[in-house]
């Protein structure tokens, strides 16, 4: 026959961590937080949006790229729908933030190695759908104008809205938002 102070020491065993009930387990934060504090951003204000945090993280002295990309591996590794797209949306921003060849920002060369495995996967996926979305501008005869109008931007708050919408490619030509979604209309597919 069990006691019962042997019964409750089994008990508070179990319970030690709140895990049987699920009352005291800390919940993981939702992605767009998690990348924001490994970005160094203010959460208590809520969720900012994508463009914003890959500019902060694109920054060159901001040191937060490989905090950020640990990140975005990890939510590239859920189950969930949530984790890999925002993560997605995140690599695309920065992808094209860092496609500008602004001095200030860093360059998709400097991020290549932060990358984990999952990473470099997402990072192609992205790649692959932009890809596309030049070659049917080509194609199609879609003009893509110069880039360096879109370079020389000075307001910050424009800056964070345009340079991540948009990819300066190596020919100087820049593709932006406005190709993706005539893309989109025409091909019936997105990147997510």
């Amino acid at each position: 026959m069990v006691d019962g102070r042997h019964r409750v020491m089994r008990f508070h065993q179990r319970t030690r961590t709140g895990d049987d009930l699920g009352l005291f387990k800390r919940r993981p934060l939702p992605p767009v937080l998690r990348l924001m504090t490994a970005a160094g951003l203010p959460t208590a204000g809520g969720e900012i949006k994508m463009p914003a945090i890959a500019m902060e993280v694109a920054r060159r002295d901001s040191n937060r790229a490989a905090a950020c990309l640990r990140v975005v591996e990890d939510l590239l590794a859920e189950q969930s729908d949530d984790g890999p797209h925002i993560a997605l949306k995140f690599l695309e921003a920065l992808q094209n933030t860092a496609s500008h060849g602004v001095p200030e920002l860093l360059t998709a060369e400097e991020l290549l190695p932060l990358r984990g495995p999952l990473t470099v996967a997402g990072w192609a996926q992205v790649e692959r759908f932009w890809n596309a979305v030049i070659a049917w501008c080509d194609q199609n005869d879609v003009d893509l104008y110069k880039s360096s109008p879109f370079r020389t931007v000075e307001n910050q708050r424009l800056r964070a809205a345009v340079w991540p919408s948009g990819r300066t490619l190596a020919d100087g030509r820049v593709v932006t938002v406005a190709e993706v979604v005539l893309y989109e209309k025409a091909v019936g597919a997105s990147m997510m």
